[in-house]
């Protein structure tokens, strides 16, 4: 265990109200940590922020950039514990998460560990400042939470989610070649047969093409959730903002009449592509439309230079049966002040998603 005293700690840090007032970054590990991705949770259209600021850090060496949102109405969260069966919310408070939950990678890779320690004494100080319960850093890959959690342990982790990563090869033939149990094989082809033998086709679109497709993504979003009685995760708004984020592209299923029957809202950073938002009309076509739209996704990456598809952490038994490398997303929980209810509240709730996640 590591534990940094203040005095040691060279780092520069300032807060900032905008990512406007920061400087550029070096290029970034993935579009979560770019300042476009920031810049689109900016925004009156998130999840009832409350406050919002960036912290601008300086090891002498490199900047970095992390952003800290309070909120007291996490729809993600609230989706989490619904999906665990919670009577009652883990935090009776407001939180400051950093960054957003909804990135789907969060951190700081390649900080130092002097970097990271500063991270979390800031964001405690603004937690406390905002009499929040808890500073919570999200969506932290293996790696980023051995280093976040021994420079400074925290009061709780939480195994949120896991995302899916696989090695496209040649292509589509190559990854189903690869898919571990002749049975998952068979299910996957039949899916990606029968949806092509229903018409549907994809369209893949990015640029400025991208705002005018998605209000029927949005619409697709909204039924998923009302079907599932889930929180509302997204608004228009906070779509159309993420299309200024680079790389951003949507691919579509489509039926032979136009109609929407499917989705992934993903970006394409350098030779990675990341399915970050799905869904699927249920109601409409078939159980073949989801396999169908991530088989012609897997052809279309391949097709396009792409070598490695994280394809997002929805839908895991079906993609840990495909044989996509799980990758854990760890939340470290960081509390105000003692709580004992909330730290029992956290491991239950890391056990039970624990225990969906393989059902």
């Amino acid at each position: 265990m590591t534990v940094l005293p203040e005095q040691y700690s060279t780092v520069r840090t300032s807060w900032h109200r905008t990512v406007a007032s920061l400087p550029d970054e070096r290029p970034t590990p993935t579009p979560f940590h770019s300042r476009q991705w920031a810049a689109a949770w900016q925004g009156p259209h998130i999840e009832s922020a409350l406050s919002q600021r960036h912290l601008l850090l300086n090891d002498g060496q490199y900047s970095h950039r992390l952003s800290y949102q309070l909120s007291d109405t996490n729809a993600l969260w609230k989706t989490l514990e619904s999906v665990t069966r919670r009577r009652h919310s883990v935090f009776s408070g407001p939180v400051v998460y950093a960054p957003s939950l909804y990135s789907q990678y969060g951190g700081l890779p390649g900080a130092s560990t002097l970097v990271l320690a500063e991270a979390v004494d800031r964001g405690r100080q603004m937690a406390r400042e905002t009499d929040a319960q808890a500073l919570v850093i999200p969506n932290l890959a293996p790696v980023e939470a051995a280093q976040w959690t021994r420079i400074r342990p925290p009061d709780a982790q939480v195994r949120l989610f896991h995302a899916h990563r696989t090695l496209l090869g040649a292509g589509l033939q190559e990854f189903a070649a690869r898919i571990p149990t002749s049975k998952a094989r068979t299910q996957f082809q039949r899916q990606h047969s029968r949806g092509t033998a229903a018409g549907l086709r994809l369209r893949v679109v990015s640029g400025a093409a991208l705002q005018p497709v998605l209000p029927a993504v949005h619409a697709l979003l909204e039924d998923e959730a009302r079907s599932q009685t889930t929180p509302r995760l997204y608004s228009l708004p906070l779509l159309n903002a993420l299309t200024g984020i680079p790389g951003a592209l949507a691919l579509l299923a489509e039926e032979s009449d136009g109609t929407l029957a499917g989705a992934f809202i993903g970006f394409r950073h350098g030779t990675t592509l990341y399915l970050w938002a799905e869904t699927v009309a249920h109601e409409r076509v078939g159980s073949y439309t989801f396999g169908w739209l991530l088989a012609e996704s897997i052809r279309h990456a391949a097709a396009t230079g792409v070598r490695v598809l994280d394809a997002g952490r929805g839908h895991p038994s079906f993609k840990r049966h495909l044989g996509m490398t799980p990758v854990p997303l760890t939340a470290a929980c960081y509390l105000t002040k003692p709580d004992a209810r909330a730290v029992s509240g956290l491991r239950e709730m890391d056990t039970a998603l624990e225990a969906h996640r393989r059902a």
